[in-house]
């Protein structure tokens, strides 16, 4: 589509992927400091609320589960992710945080909350708040989408 033909809102919804992939690539470098990866944090917070199977982490990530392997092993190999058995079917792997893990997932959530208070920084109160405000409702609607693909993780 030309730009001569995008609505206001097409535009607006463009400026607000550059944003999220601009927001992705300050986070990518913030979570350097804590020693991990963007594809690492995700697993993590994926696997922040239960164990899930590794063909769903690499569904995740849009990857191969063959492809996914190298990731999961950098994090298994900090102590960072456990791999298991499903003990409903012993061919399937497992993946769970581990409480290295959940310390990891902490420091990196607190480097990615600092780069981003740098940016709210720059606005005054309201418009941080707006933009605080937007990204928890996209936050919960992401949480349903994936509740949604992969099915309500189980404690």
């Amino acid at each position: 589509m030309n730009a001569s033909r995008q609505t206001p809102r097409t535009t607006r919804r463009a400026d607000a992927v550059r944003a999220a992939a601009r927001l992705a690539r300050v986070s990518g470098a913030a979570l350097a400091e804590a020693e991990l990866t963007l594809a690492q944090y995700r697993v993590l917070v994926f696997l922040d609320t239960a164990p899930r199977p590794a063909s769903d982490v690499a569904a995740l990530l849009d990857v191969t589960p063959s492809t996914v392997t190298s990731v999961v092993d950098g994090l298994v190999h900090r102590h960072l992710v456990a791999r298991g058995q499903d003990p409903g079917d012993r061919r399937r792997v497992m993946l769970s945080l581990t409480d290295t893990g959940r310390e990891a997932l902490d420091e990196g959530d607190q480097v990615v909350a600092e780069r981003l208070g740098r940016l709210l920084d720059r606005l005054d109160d309201d418009g941080a708040e707006a933009v605080l405000h937007g990204l928890e409702t996209l936050n919960g609607a992401m949480e349903l989408f994936l509740e949604e693909k992969f099915g309500r993780p189980e404690p």
